[in-house]
């Protein structure tokens, strides 16, 4: 009996077997690894310590360049009048649109050769204040009141923008970027705005990372370090405290302010699913995506990121005809498109995805820009809604910041 030969194959290879199915797990975890980081990563990056889609993208340049960015100064087209048409209801609102508006003028470098607001209120301080305004604003003027008649009293060879005087906020290049997209599509009706959580974009602007937990605070909570003035001058996220309430709490459909002027805060726990738009998607029990409290943690969570210079998650290149009903509040249209725009828009009190056609049955060949973004103050329910919040506080701080004193 001899010894075992040291070439049998066999007992040669059986380390090396054992070395390959290490291999194959080794790899097979970091493969399954890779897919929970990135998974996580996407849908909520504030679990991880650090955002691995930053070390690729610079996260803080939107993917989609505006007209009038990126690709060079988009001058005013020569030989279009363009109008800005402004249904006015409060002027608490309009004040702060102001800022954007006379930023916009033609005389500041702007596109707009023209504002005209349409009174939509019989409030006198409210009248009182906009005729004072036209007074005192080369390129202002004021037409006949009525619900719909920016419809009605457009000219063929001008182009409109019909801007809500509700809006409260509009970044720089919005205009020119919607201006230069009618122009390149001049089949569309309208090419409307980004505007933050409105008709097709409310379901948009509600994904994770866009829409973030904030909750409304149930008690105030005294900041002694700072003043009052100063307070009400301070449209950052980022001296707001954290939420503080009890474990159990929900944002409920029908939920009541818990009181006037109350703020909404983010809580210190990451990826709550307490907060309305989270109780709307997967509970019963939840708001609507209409209700008041949804638009709160938008605009919220769109003053968080605008404070971070982080607005790239709103953006995307073009929509065209979407199902849904666009916004009205922020379009750009020609005169002679007046009339179809007012047949397919004005339904007073009428749910407008009940309706969003002609007469005829068809669909409107519309389109959204999701390069220029601008929010729009909805408050339907009054005292009950976003005004029992601080939100016109905190546009209003940010125009006067960062918007108002360029065009003093």
């Amino acid at each position: 009996m001899g010894r075992p030969d040291s070439q049998d194959v066999e007992s040669n290879q059986e380390p090396s077997v054992w070395r390959d199915w290490v291999a194959v797990f080794l790899w097979s975890a970091i493969g399954y690894l890779c897919i929970i980081v990135t998974v996580v990563g996407y849908f909520n990056p504030s679990l991880l310590p650090i955002d691995p889609a930053a070390l690729v993208f610079n996260k803080n340049i939107s993917p989609f360049f505006a007209f009038s960015q990126g690709s060079g100064h988009y001058p005013k087209p020569h030989g279009v009048k363009i109008v800005a048409l402004v249904p006015f209801h409060y002027h608490e609102r309009t004040e702060i649109l102001d800022c954007y508006l006379q930023k916009n003028l033609v005389r500041n470098h702007g596109f707009l050769d023209q504002v005209v607001f349409i009174p939509q209120t019989s409030d006198p301080v409210s009248l009182e204040w906009l005729y004072s305004l036209i007074k005192q604003t080369q390129g202002y003027a004021i037409s006949p009141p009525g619900h719909g008649m920016e419809w009605h009293i457009a000219k063929d060879n001008v182009m409109y923008i019909r801007i809500d005087g509700d809006v409260i906020y509009l970044e720089d290049h919005t205009i020119p970027t919607i201006v230069k997209t009618k122009l390149d599509n001049p089949s569309s009706l309208m090419v409307s705005a980004n505007v933050v959580n409105e008709a097709a974009l409310s379901s948009l602007h509600s994904h994770p990372g866009i829409a973030l937990p904030y909750l409304p605070e149930l008690h105030h909570i005294e900041q002694p370090s700072r003043s009052k003035s100063q307070l009400s001058q301070d449209w950052r996220s980022s001296s707001l405290p954290q939420w503080r309430g009890p474990a159990s709490f929900r944002v409920p459909k029908g939920f009541k302010a818990p009181f006037q002027g109350h703020r909404w805060l983010l809580p210190a726990e990451a990826g709550s699913d307490r907060d309305p738009i989270a109780g709307s998607i997967y509970t019963e029990t939840g708001p609507s995506l209409q209700d008041w409290t949804v638009s709160a943690q938008q605009h919220y969570s769109f003053l968080h990121h605008l404070e971070y210079n982080d607005l790239a998650p709103y953006k995307f290149p073009l929509w065209m005809d979407p199902t849904e009903p666009i916004s009205q509040n922020f379009g750009c249209f020609w005169g002679h498109d007046a009339n179809a725009l007012g047949e397919i828009f004005d339904h007073p009190g009428e749910d407008l995805s009940k309706s969003w056609s002609r007469h005829n049955g068809s669909r409107p060949h519309v389109s959204i820009d999701g390069k220029g973004l601008a929010a729009h103050y909805s408050a339907r329910l009054g005292p009950e809604g976003l005004d029992s919040t601080d939100l016109l506080d905190r546009y209003r701080a940010y125009a006067q910041e960062m918007v108002c004193l360029q065009t003093a």
